[in-house]
């Protein structure tokens, strides 16, 4: 019936939406990032909603190695496919938000269907060469972590 048809896109859309996972320490979020926290990272908005020029030089930052390695936490708020915390990562080196076209290589990766809610330890190394210029410091790379689900943000 068109009832339980029109019932059956709504639970669909809702469990999309409910579909949780961000990656800390998340841009624009002060301390362990909560379900609120979570972005939907866009072509058009690659760090979700956060303002990067307002956020870049007072959110905690993430310290590469010499090596150009790093980590970084990705936590989900459901379990299962929808709350993957498998990831992709591409860097912006201006830290503007605005160009991520360099991909960010992912050594260790997260759970893409984890069957309880829980985090993983994502480690990843920015591309040999690049210069980080962004931020008042002059230093500061942006990388935008998307997770399989699609959820995710800066770091």
């Amino acid at each position: 019936s068109k009832v339980f048809a029109s019932l059956s896109v709504l639970l669909a859309i809702s469990a999309q939406v409910n579909a949780h996972a961000a990656i800390a320490p998340a841009l624009g979020v002060t301390g362990t990032p909560v379900r609120a926290d979570v972005q939907r990272p866009s072509n058009a908005s690659p760090c979700g909603t956060v303002d990067v020029a307002s956020n870049i030089d007072t959110s905690t930052p993430v310290q590469a190695a010499a090596d150009g390695t790093f980590t970084a936490t990705a936590t989900d708020f459901n379990a299962g496919a929808d709350g993957s915390r498998s990831v992709s990562a591409n860097v912006d080196p201006t830290a503007q938000g605005k160009t991520f076209n360099t991909a960010v290589t992912v050594s260790q990766n997260g759970d893409a269907a984890p069957t309880t809610v829980g985090s993983d330890q994502i480690v990843a190394a920015l591309p040999a060469g690049t210069t980080c210029s962004g931020g008042t410091t002059g230093n500061l790379c942006l990388v935008q972590f998307v997770t399989t689900a699609g959820f995710g943000n800066c770091v």
